[in-house]
């Protein structure tokens, strides 16, 4: 059976969520999936895979395509050529996923969201989702792929037995590039990608002196305040309260958005909200197009308004 190299994706001891995702298109494709990692103890069901093979080496080599690249020829030379190596469309796996397109000459699709099965069609989306491209590999033989977190999870399953277990002894670690140490965000006291309430300001509400009386409004909603790029930009608010592509994507039960005209790079880390709300004074404002529910009003009387209901 025709086969798909799944490159796990590992940090400091865990076993990432978003593999999920690759082995959910595995699913689609009807390949035996074949998952390669470090030889290292990770939290995962492991039955869900058909092969693992556990590279004896430490997970810091996983983030560098150089060496991943030497690794996978290993695995070529014992197994023959993939139908498909998979990715997760994060930092190192896209990263990865190019270098080995242009070491390998091997065709490469970035971030897929969705593919159709009749017509061996692989899906990526661009502006928000408001346009889709279709993308089908030219050329027979292994096509490399990295997956969108989210897209594919809901096609996993369990086997009906326990994986093949295998090994790579030597592995090679290049020393043209070498990992230097893992830097954490800032911490704070608050993850917005937890809140199930989530008061959004943006631009509109003018100047950082409106920021106390849009937390008391969020103090009030039971919600927790975060913002668009231009008021974490302006130092408003924290780089952590960020919603967006260079922000967080969050998925909390109620977004409201206040003061958003709603850029793509906005619209792409909170558009998956279970219900929308958004108020600009701007009726042409594009977040109204993603939005559940819109006022079309002065966002400061409408915070104004609530407060005074609420406090009641």
């Amino acid at each position: 059976m025709s086969y798909a190299l799944i490159i796990a994706e590992v940090r400091r001891g865990v076993f990432e969520e978003r593999n999920l995702d690759t082995l959910g298109i595995c699913a689609l494709l009807g390949k035996e999936t074949v998952l390669l990692m470090p030889d290292k103890p990770y939290t995962f069901n492991e039955n869900m895979y058909d092969t693992i093979i556990k590279a004896k080496t430490e997970e810091e080599v996983f983030l560098n395509p150089l060496n991943i690249a030497g690794i996978i020829e290993q695995v070529i030379s014992a197994r023959g050529k993939p139908d498909f190596i998979i990715l997760t469309h994060s930092s190192s796996g896209s990263e990865s996923a190019v270098y080995m397109a242009g070491l390998f000459s091997l065709p490469v699709v970035t971030d897929v969201s969705g593919y159709d099965k009749e017509r061996n069609i692989f899906f990526k989306s661009y502006y928000s989702d408001k346009i889709f491209g279709e993308f089908k590999s030219s050329q027979e033989g292994t096509c490399i792929l990295t997956v969108r977190s989210g897209s594919f999870k809901e096609f996993v399953g369990e086997k009906a037995s326990a994986p093949k277990v295998e090994f790579i002894e030597n592995v090679s670690v290049s020393e043209a590039r070498t990992f230097v140490e893992y830097v954490e965000e800032e911490k704070t006291d608050i993850d917005i990608t937890k809140a199930e309430f989530l008061l959004s300001v943006g631009r509109g509400i003018g100047n950082k002196d409106e920021i106390p009386d849009y937390e008391a409004l969020a103090g009030l909603l039971k919600a927790v305040l975060s913002g668009s790029r231009p008021v974490i930009d302006k130092l408003w608010l924290p780089k952590a309260r960020q919603v967006g592509t260079s922000g967080k994507t969050v998925k909390p039960k109620v977004y409201l958005a206040m003061g958003i005209s709603g850029a793509f790079q906005h619209i792409a880390g909170m558009k998956d909200s279970d219900c929308i709300i958004a108020v600009n004074k701007d009726a042409e404002a594009p977040i109204f197009q993603y939005a559940h529910f819109g006022i079309v009003a002065d966002i400061h009387k409408v915070r104004d308004k609530l407060k005074n209901i609420l406090a009641g």
